[in-house]
């Protein structure tokens, strides 16, 4: 017997499971798998298109440079440097995990800001991080023949208030450590890199599309991280002063003004 229809004579066909599908079956269940197949290869394909880039962000993780600069300790940990042609160039400083560098900076005896400082960068466009070698001697004096920037260069100048729709990031994921980097789907990476010390900056896009981020503040300059931790990755509307330090753009905040938005 090659069916698995077996006819009897009072209850008419049953089903035998031994035995081998009736080819009338297997042609229907053939065609019913391959057009489900085509349909989720189709499905995933229109979403995977809909979905936004991870960004031009890279980490470098296997070429380690060294950079001369003027360290600053606050807001966050940051090296103010000059590029080839002599412009002002930040470069934010990191530990190599969910860090900012602040406590490498609390257990070294540099005295000095005049320092060089070696690690791995971190880049996307004109934002730079530097994720510092687990050494002791990752920071060091820089030598008198050191070229450094003029403070002149990095002066804070007010660009004025601004309101911003967007959402707050971590910086050294949106720079390029990690894909995805923004949205809710980061949401608890960014929390854990703000808490433990990263810098948190808020991310913006115009009406024709263009984008910003710009470093958080306080008004007065300084770090803010507790106060806005629950708002990390939601969609917020922020008032604040923006200003400009050399190629560095901060937007100095009151965050009990800061207004969630719906999805």
């Amino acid at each position: 017997m090659s069916d698995k229809l077996i006819r009897d004579t009072d209850d008419g066909a049953y089903f035998v499971g031994y035995l081998d599908t009736p080819a009338v079956d297997r042609r229907y269940l053939l065609a019913l798998t391959g057009a489900g197949l085509l349909t989720a290869g189709g499905l995933a394909a229109g979403l995977a298109a809909l979905q936004g880039g991870a960004g031009r962000g890279e980490w470098d993780m296997a070429t380690i440079v060294t950079r001369t600069g003027r360290l600053v300790r606050e807001p966050y940990p940051m090296l103010q440097t000059v590029d080839e042609a002599g412009r002002a160039q930040t470069i934010l400083l990191a530990c190599d995990s969910k860090c900012g560098a602040q406590n490498k900076l609390s257990e070294s005896d540099i005295a000095t800001d005049q320092v060089e400082v070696e690690g791995s960068l971190i880049q996307r466009g004109r934002h730079q991080m530097m994720a510092v070698v687990n050494r002791p001697d990752w920071i060091r004096p820089a030598g008198p023949e050191a070229r450094l920037p003029e403070l002149r260069q990095f002066a804070a100048q007010s660009e004025g208030a601004v309101s911003l729709r967007g959402e707050i990031l971590d910086s050294k994921c949106w720079f390029g450590a990690m894909r995805p980097n923004e949205g809710p789907v980061h949401k608890a990476c960014a929390i854990l890199c703000i808490a433990g010390g990263l810098a948190p900056y808020f991310y913006s896009r115009d009406m024709l599309g263009r984008s910003r981020a710009v470093m958080i503040t306080d008004p007065s300059g300084q770090a803010l991280v507790q106060p806005i931790l629950r708002h990390v990755a939601d969609p917020v509307a922020v008032d604040g002063e923006l200003v400009r330090l050399g190629d560095l753009l901060q937007i100095r905040m009151d965050p009990a003004r800061l207004q969630v938005l719906g999805y």
